[in-house]
């Protein structure tokens, strides 16, 4: 008798953890459906495509729109139960940006201010807009370029046809490029790459757009985010003094970007116009997504989940 018991033991020990497994991948699929659910009864237009998500802005160029672009983005993933899609986040992706093709420079000295910004503000991001599971850390191009290129590699590399990666291109190709050229060839026909505008396209010191595409990726180009999210700062009077952290945080990073004085264009406007593009994304990707967002699509978006935060 105890010859067969053990084995019995064995087995139902086997079944027990292999169902209480598979009851957990269950259940995670069915929270996430749930959570997913009641935000879309509030906010209608939430139809993301299947796969993950990469960010790579620069922020170190001439422009300093990504200072206030980038909490937006985080907050439109937290916001929308999508925090857990994010699996890269870098930024000052432009590798040399002492010989930038814009008509604007940038100097030493304040392009060290920006990284040093670009740092604050994303650490600060994650804290107030997280938990982003997926999210390994934040990389800055400029001190740890290797470790941004290993970490969207290796996103690259998980994807599949059910799985996709989408790169949402905030700023030069470079890193993108470097990144392709290093990653599995069989995995790159399963990589998106999202673009509002030629100005980042071109910009790049090592790769051009035409080298990207040849990768074999799938391109998006949804047209310029500027028209609708770069505007008065008036737009965003409601984010002032927010009583959730996290909005007035977004507003504070505007209103830093607008006074950094690099470029002229920037001036009494608040520009989050690379948000647009996970706009799109979170509202339908290549399947409709909304190419035209305003600052009150975005309000609508940043007050779903809004709470004081601390």
């Amino acid at each position: 008798m105890k010859k067969l018991l053990l084995p019995l033991v064995i087995l139902s020990t086997f079944l027990s953890v292999a169902c209480s497994q598979s009851t957990t991948r269950i259940e995670g699929k069915t929270k996430e459906s749930a959570s997913n659910q009641s935000i879309k009864g509030k906010f209608e237009a939430l139809n993301p495509p299947i796969g993950r998500l990469a960010v790579v802005i620069d922020g170190n160029s001439p422009d300093p729109d990504d200072i206030g672009a980038t909490p937006v983005m985080l907050a439109l993933l937290q916001n929308t139960g999508l925090s857990s899609r994010l699996v890269h986040l870098s930024h000052s992706c432009d590798l040399d940006p002492f010989r930038n093709k814009a008509r604007y420079q940038i100097d030493a000295e304040n392009e060290m201010r920006r990284q040093n910004k670009l740092d604050e503000l994303s650490a600060r991001g994650i804290d107030l807009f997280g938990p982003f599971n997926n999210l390994r850390d934040f990389y800055n191009c400029r001190v740890d370029q290797a470790g941004a290129k290993q970490d969207l590699v290796d996103a690259i590399n998980a994807s599949s046809i059910d799985n996709p990666l989408w790169i949402v291109e905030a700023g030069e190709p470079d890193l993108i490029g470097y990144a392709l050229e290093a990653a599995q060839k069989n995995k790159v026909q399963h990589v998106h790459v999202v673009s509002h505008h030629p100005a980042n396209d071109n910009s790049g010191d090592f790769f051009t757009w035409q080298q990207i595409l040849d990768f074999g990726v799938k391109e998006h180009q949804i047209g310029d985010q500027n028209v609708g999210l770069q505007g008065p700062i008036a737009d965003w009077d409601w984010a002032k003094n927010h009583s959730d952290s996290g909005i007035a945080f977004i507003w504070e990073m505007m209103a830093y970007a607008e006074k950094d004085g690099v470029v002229p264009f920037q001036t009494n406007k608040f520009d989050c116009s690379d948000a647009g593009m996970i706009y799109w994304w979170i509202t339908g990707a290549d399947n409709g997504g909304n190419k035209h967002s305003t600052p009150k699509e975005i309000k609508e978006v940043l007050l779903l989940n809004a709470v004081n935060r601390g």
